[in-house]
């Protein structure tokens, strides 16, 4: 028996047997990142020629006004969004701009009335339908415990206001398990409240990633295990108990590992019982650590926790500020190793990938190295191929390219493709004539919808109406 492997792009094939392939194709690993409006340009400019790397981008141009209107701190009509934009588009990459919002007693009073939080929400779904954006990108942090079923009925409303073919990703903080905060069992607080309810954002939000960064010393079974200087902003360690803690309640397939690229300065020094402590300085990208290193004349090294560090006497800080000149100065940073260190954890405990913050010109960039490897090898339409057998034959059908929504009565390529593509993957559009297996047509009709609909319902994709949406098309391989 002779194997012949065609892809199938647009030349209707004639299958004789159906299909003998699982419902279940293996799942994107997606790579996003941000893109801070305080370094727009830098940041337009750093990802833009890899964008090829990213399976969806965030501008990082949105707050909140006191009464929970939109503030816009960078608009997205500038010349160098719609480039970015445009080259995202052309690449099938989501285009997702970021609501951050940090002020938690204007959070509380927006979120506990129902007029104020109809308004916010109708401000953000406005102006995703103006832009024509492909979703929005929730970020509000600091938020009281008080204000938690506020602000779970905030997402609901905004799930229900949305659309089924725009996307709500959540960025929320880390939780670091209890017995890794507290010294023994019996000193966790009895009436500890979250602020948080991840059930119900498990419900309301398409992905969520969680800012695995800014660790410090919170985590006190590992100060105790690992030496000083000890002050990281993400140890690999502190990453994976995070992670595994958040996957209790939220699906994995949703799940993104929010990795940093910067890192911060520290002064160490002595208390008066003898006790190390540490005093942060500020943040910083990989360039300073180099021109710091550079200067002194030192060596960076890989601390326990995989990141690059340095340390030297603050007395020589680059820097006139020397807040403690008899202390040691202490350098924590992620580079590109340590994302893909995290990188490789998601893929280890089947999440959905890693986000990255911040893209502002100042990244180690061996970081685009590593997304293109873990990106690389997950998204491309060929990975999500399907060999389908026919007679003597091996067939492999890839994913149908989608370039737009499509709904019933739609008459296109493109749906002929989308057909094929389902019928190879076990979501059957009909069993004998048109739309069967050899005989797929360009109509999108009810035959078509009710297997969409299964393949929906497959993945998890709610509302399942139908309707091939953004969600639908992503789930699909599409880009």
């Amino acid at each position: 028996m002779q194997t012949i492997k065609k892809l199938l792009s647009g030349v209707v094939f004639i299958a004789l047997i159906a299909p003998s392939v699982s419902a279940g194709a293996e799942d994107v690993f997606e790579t996003s990142g941000w893109i801070p409006y305080w370094r727009a340009q830098a940041g337009v400019d750093s990802t833009t020629p890899h964008l090829d790397t990213l399976s969806e981008i965030n501008p990082f141009v949105y707050s909140v006004k006191q009464n929970g209107d939109l503030f816009v701190s960078d608009t997205l009509t500038e010349a160098r969004w719609q480039e970015l934009r445009i080259a995202a588009d052309n690449q099938g990459i989501r285009f997702i701009p970021t609501v951050m919002w940090a002020n938690p007693d204007a959070m509380h009073t927006v979120f506990s009335d129902p007029e104020l939080r109809r308004n916010h929400v109708r401000s953000i779904v406005s102006e995703v339908f103006r832009q024509n954006l492909d979703g929005i990108d929730i970020d509000y942090e600091a938020k009281y415990a008080k204000t938690r079923p506020y602000f779970s009925l905030f997402l609901q409303d905004l799930y229900n206001a949305m659309g089924y073919n725009k996307w709500i990703m959540c960025t929320i903080e880390a939780r670091t398990p209890l017995e890794a905060r507290y010294s023994s069992p019996e000193s966790i607080p009895y009436d500890i409240e979250y602020a948080n309810n991840f059930e119900e954002i498990n419900k309301y939000c398409n992905r969520v990633r969680i800012m695995a960064y800014d660790q410090g010393r919170i985590d006190l079974q590992l100060n105790k295990t690992k030496d000083h200087p000890y002050i990281p902003v993400a140890d690999i360690d502190w990453v994976r108990k995070v992670m595994e803690l958040t996957a209790e309640e939220i699906d994995k397939d949703k799940l993104v590992i929010g990795v940093p690229t910067y890192g911060y300065e520290y002064d160490m020094f002595l208390d008066g019982d003898g006790d190390i402590r540490y005093s942060r300085l500020w943040s910083f990208n990989p360039g300073y650590a180099k021109e710091t290193q550079n200067a002194l004349g030192l060596t960076q090294t890989r601390n326990s926790a995989g990141e690059l560090f340095l340390t030297y006497p603050a007395h020589q800080s680059l820097d006139p500020a020397i807040p403690l000149p008899n202390a040691t100065r202490v350098m924590s940073w992620s580079d590109a190793e340590a994302i893909r260190q995290k990188a490789e954890l998601a893929k280890e405990l089947g999440l959905r990938g890693i986000a990255v913050f911040k893209f502002d010109g100042g990244e180690d960039q061996g970081v685009w190295n590593v997304l293109r490897e873990h990106v690389g090898s997950a998204t491309k339409v060929a990975d999500k191929a399907v060999d389908v057998g026919v007679n003597d034959d091996i067939v492999t059908v890839v994913p149908p390219n989608l370039t737009r929504d499509w709904e019933m009565g739609d008459i296109g390529e493109e749906v002929r493709a989308l057909q094929r593509y389902l019928n190879a993957i076990g979501f059957s559009v009909s069993s004998s004539g048109p739309g069967s297996v050899g005989n797929e047509t360009n109509v999108f009709g009810p035959a078509t919808r009710a297997a969409v609909i299964s393949f929906q319902k497959a993945k998890n994709i709610s509302p399942s109406v139908g309707y091939v949406g953004p969600l639908t098309r992503g789930a699909l391989g599409s880009r």
